[in-house]
């Protein structure tokens, strides 16, 4: 989809539409660095990228070619501050909107190798699998594990109606963890594997 949109010039909600970004460069489609992305990368800072400004770039380029994705924004803010040595990292907000399929797309563009963290409940697991899905590259799992899962579990039960939604995961690589959660029937929030990350 977001080639069709993009090469029939729609912007859906251009400005609203965003990604968050940190320890990214970006090559425009005139071949030259985005000088904005190159202070933010000197200054060691996040920023909020808008899809009217990722429609005009051709790749992204990160850190030791590695992309590491969160779900929630406190979870990004605390991975941006929180390593001694500087990695690419990006939040997708929950539900990926546009400009996150794009940011994906300018990512496989260059080769990136992702990493994806997500809550570890049923819709969670749902939005990790469609991003392991549509990443055109290559593509890990990040703090999905059994071992994960115990360690952010919390006191939420999961209602039955949320719990069929289990059904839909079919990676092998999620199983264990639904199993677990299908065990418990409780929702882990890797809020509180922001230390572990």
């Amino acid at each position: 989809y977001t080639t069709l949109f993009r090469s029939e010039g729609i912007l859906i909600d251009d400005i609203s539409n965003y990604v968050m970004l940190s320890h990214v460069k970006a090559q425009k489609k005139d071949g030259d660095l985005h000088m904005g992305m190159e202070g933010f990368w000197q200054e060691d800072d996040m920023v909020q990228i808008p899809l009217a400004v990722l429609s005009k770039w051709n790749s992204i380029f990160c850190k030791d070619n590695e992309m590491y994705i969160v779900e929630n924004p406190s979870v990004f803010a605390g991975l941006c501050a929180g390593h001694t040595k500087q990695v690419a990292c990006m939040c997708m907000n929950g539900q990926p909107r546009l400009a996150g399929l794009v940011t994906l797309d300018l990512l496989a563009a260059s080769g990136t190798v992702v990493y994806y963290a997500g809550d570890l409940d049923p819709e969670g697991l749902l939005i990790a699998q469609k991003i392991s899905e549509y990443y055109a590259g290559e593509f890990h799992y990040w703090h999905m594990e059994t071992a994960d899962y115990e360690k952010c579990r919390s006191e939420e039960v999961i209602s039955p109606k949320r719990m069929k939604i289990l059904e839909r995961i079919t990676d092998g690589r999620l199983k264990p963890v639904v199993d677990r959660i299908e065990e418990y029937g409780t929702a882990g929030y890797q809020e509180m594997l922001v230390e572990e990350m």
